[in-house]
């Protein structure tokens, strides 16, 4: 059941990316492209958790590596996009 679910978690994060690269396309904000790095980041994590589950645990330092680049990406776009002057 665990491995399903993650499935689908992932498969959420890979929309969620999918859809902001849709919205950077339309109107070029850099934020959205970073929301769109860090979720594409998160869908992959989750889904190689899924496959290797019964061997890992959820701490490990790949997972936890993963999590904190696609939270940093995050941050970092909210900082571009506010240390930006707006026209």
């Amino acid at each position: 059941m665990q491995p399903f679910l993650l499935g689908m978690i992932s498969m959420g994060c890979a929309v969620a990316a999918l859809l902001f690269l849709k919205f950077w396309k339309s109107s070029r904000d850099q934020l959205f492209l970073f929301f769109s790095a860090a979720f594409a980041i998160e869908a992959i994590n989750r889904g190689v958790f899924a496959v290797i589950l019964q061997s890992s645990t959820e701490y490990q330092p790949g997972y936890v590596l993963a999590r904190l680049l696609s939270f940093s990406l995050i941050l970092v776009g909210i900082i571009y996009k506010n240390s930006t002057p707006r026209p």
